[in-house]
């Protein structure tokens, strides 16, 4: 079972946490503890981990997934948490965001292809969006689940990518950001259709940059599928 816990996101439902825009997402698999992202800022990564009793000095590694202040800036507060972590950082970006993240004790680790750093456990190459963005990947009991940060490539690309990847894998889940917030209706619905007809995706977790208009059509029409969740919520597959 892979266990997700939202620490940042544009909206929170609950009166203790923050929501800012950004992203950052909590992760148990099994013995590993990772962190996807670490938010816009510190202080609120800080201020949401703590209440949420989410105990940063235990991971194991953290993937940045671009290199957008949205998603980088709660860098220094994992240094100080936890020093030495690895951080997987987005393709050409270790003169900026590798001299950030060893400039509050973190270890930088580019991402240039394929990587399986933990067991089951998967970094995708680069894709191009712009900017350079790349995935985590979960392979648990030969379904996949997929941690998106914006999908700046977007989803038909992205899934392309994985999947071609995996060849005969299944992607069961996608939660994150999916870029479609002012994106106008028929590339919502194309997105949609990649999703559940394409690669018969059977849980979508939208948070983020993912859009209203992307939300509304997918849990009307495909409750089975859609999960809502925003700063605090935990998400298992």
């Amino acid at each position: 079972m892979i266990r997700v816990v939202v620490l940042v996101d544009n909206e929170s439902r609950n009166h203790r946490l923050k929501g800012a825009y950004g992203l950052s997402l909590y992760i148990e698999y099994e013995t590993t503890y990772l962190v996807f992202d670490t938010g816009p800022s510190s202080d609120l990564l800080q201020l949401n981990a703590e209440a949420l009793n989410v105990d940063m000095e235990l991971i194991d590694g953290v993937i940045v997934s671009h290199i957008h202040s949205d998603h980088v800036g709660g860098m220094p507060y994992i240094g100080w948490v936890s020093p030495y972590t690895k951080v997987y950082i987005p393709y050409d970006s270790l003169l900026s965001l590798g001299r950030t993240a060893r400039s509050h004790g973190l270890v930088p680790v580019e991402v240039s292809e394929w990587m399986n750093p933990w067991p089951s456990v998967y970094v995708s190459k680069p894709v191009s969006g712009p900017p350079w963005e790349h995935f985590l990947v979960i392979e648990d009991s030969g379904r996949l689940v997929v941690f998106s940060g914006c999908m700046h490539p977007g989803v038909a690309k992205t899934l392309s990518e994985i999947s071609t990847y995996f060849e005969d894998k299944r992607i069961y889940g996608v939660i994150g950001g999916f870029h479609l917030a002012n994106a106008p209706k028929k590339h919502v619905l194309k997105a949609i259709d990649s999703l559940v007809y394409t690669y018969g995706v059977r849980k979508v977790v939208p948070l983020h940059c993912s859009g209203e208009l992307f939300k509304s059509i997918l849990s009307k029409e495909y409750p089975d599928i859609y999960v809502e969740a925003g700063v605090g919520a935990t998400v298992e597959f």
